[in-house]
């Protein structure tokens, strides 16, 4: 199959630009299209629409060299080939050529000879890539369109062996490593489909591989992972789904397996997240984890939920002395009529219920695990765990607000310092981080002192100072590599910001040394 190539060259020198390109036109016919660019600057502006498969790159361009505008080509999307053309053949510009990549080198006046022989290989290898990329895509598409009825057997094995296919084969043949995961099941009115591919997007946005399928008006479904899940993660990992699905108006009961270390355990945390989702719906609670220990009889589960939901309240107010006051009366009924090992078993599933309703507030907690509520002596140690566990909430409660404000600031910085070169705005980094554009405003000015403008326009002038000083590029180049959109605009703020004008910034010896 014919295939054409396109060609982008970067060249300063109008002479050597026109030989250069002349001689690849008129000897190559496998060449579809031949762009040009006389700096760097241009070099990238053609780059960023062309999409070239070779760039042959003069080392001396005015302003941004050659080697510093393939740094930043690097950074772009494509995968392109590069060639090195210099007057000189140094040492040093080969050294770190090798480092950045680069195909081949070149030194001028370039014979066509040469050229065809760099062409010859680069062209070579461009092929070897795009048959290597065509094999992976179609092979992709044949695993794709059956992928579906893969996973839905996999799951439906999971749940029921039926398959005589081991699990382990099917997760090879799709290509998921799997080392670890767990199963978790939903229940609600929500359940369906649409649910079950919003789950599918939410577990893949935190990194985690999800399939699933739906049985019996259970949504059930099996988070993967190529690396060991720790059990503390999978309360995060839930804690944050659970919070997610809730906030965008989908309300359903989670009940989550342990996790299996290989995919052939998976049957038993199947087993124990249908468990578990049965204790959800008569707890009341939004997620419920597998816990090997039994419910109370019924007519304990009211009284324990009618005091877990006053505990919540209390929580939520940052009430400690009311959740203290709280524990004391519901051990206090308790102890009257029941052994000390009843009112532990009554005791965890207090705290399991009150947890429930903060799954987004648990990261950075220690949770009780039931040995520590069962290995307790007297009804004062197990009141205290649990009073503390709950105080410690209603402390989290401040410290993630607080640290919420301090992340999304750091995140707008980040995203300032990072792309001020790109026409950023209050509004679009407010989207990018998924927060209001008045409470980033806000938060910006209260964290840094200044406005989000303000700041921007700090970071741009700033950079521009350092490129000014290095005495290589234009003041014109130098506004667009600031991220500004016109020199004048430029030289208008510059002065504003230093006192004096960029030609003369630019000009002054102390400046550049």
């Amino acid at each position: 199959m014919s295939r054409a190539y396109r060609i982008l060259i970067v060249e300063d020198e109008e002479i050597e630009l026109s030989a250069l390109t002349m001689m690849l036109k008129y000897n190559r016919q496998d060449i579809q299209e031949i762009r040009t660019a006389v700096n760097g600057i241009q070099a990238l502006e053609v780059y960023r629409e062309f999409l070239p498969d070779i760039v042959f790159m003069d080392i001396n361009l005015p302003g941004i060299n050659g080697l510093d505008v393939i740094r930043q080509i690097r950074l772009l999307p494509g995968t392109p080939y590069f060639v090195i053309i210099s007057a000189h053949s140094q040492f040093a510009y080969a050294q770190e050529a090798m480092r950045l990549d680069v195909q081949d080198f070149l030194v001028k006046p370039i014979r066509l000879e040469d050229i065809n022989r760099v062409l010859d290989g680069l062209v070579q290898q461009i092929n070897q890539s795009r048959s290597r990329k065509e094999r992976a895509q179609y092979q992709q598409a044949k695993i794709d369109a059956i992928r579906p009825v893969l996973e839905s057997d996999c799951v439906l094995s999971i749940a029921s062996m039926r398959s005589n296919t081991p699990i382990a084969t099917i997760f090879d043949f799709m290509q998921i490593p799997v080392v670890s995961g767990f199963v978790f099941t939903l229940r609600g009115q929500d359940t369906g489909s649409p649910l079950l591919r919003e789950i599918k997007s939410r577990m893949q946005n935190m990194g985690i591989c999800c399939i699933g399928e739906m049985i019996s008006e259970v949504c059930v479904c099996v988070a993967l992972s190529g690396e060991t899940i720790r059990p503390a993660q999978v309360q995060e990992i839930m804690g944050h789904l659970s919070y997610t699905l809730s906030t965008s108006g989908r309300h359903c009961q989670i009940g989550v397996g342990s996790v299996a270390g290989c995919a052939d355990d998976l049957r038993r945390s199947y087993e124990q997240a249908i468990a578990a989702s049965r204790d959800a719906a008569i707890t009341g609670v939004p997620l419920a984890f597998y816990s090997g220990h039994d419910l109370p009889e019924q007519n304990a589960l009211a009284y324990i939920t009618e005091n877990s939901l006053k505990i919540v309240q209390s929580i939520r107010a940052g009430k400690a002395e009311a959740v203290a006051s709280q524990l004391q009366t519901f051990f206090t009924s308790f102890h009257l009529s029941a052994s000390f090992r009843w009112v532990q078993e009554v005791a965890y599933w207090l705290y399991i219920m009150v947890m429930g309703h903060f799954p987004e507030q648990t990261d950075g907690l220690q949770p009780i695990s039931s040995e520590h509520i069962f290995a307790t002596q007297d009804i004062a140690a197990l009141r205290g765990i649990l009073s503390n566990s709950f105080i410690s909430l209603i402390n989290q409660q401040g410290r993630d607000a607080e640290l919420q404000s301090n992340q999304i600031v750091t995140g707008a910085i980040r995203i300032v310092k990072s792309r001020f070169q790109e026409d950023l705005t209050l509004d679009s980094v407010a989207e990018e981080l998924n927060v209001s554009l008045f409470y980033l405003s806000k938060l910006f000015r209260k964290h840094t002192g200044t406005n989000f403008t303000e700041y921007l326009t700090q970071v741009r002038v700033d950079h521009a100072k350092k490129l000014l000083a290095a005495g290589e590029m234009s003041v014109k180049e130098v506004a667009y590599a600031a991220g500004f959109n016109s020199q004048s605009y430029f030289s208008k703020i510059f002065k504003k910001y230093t006192g004096i004008a960029p030609s003369e910034f630019k000009d002054q010896p102390a400046e550049k040394g």
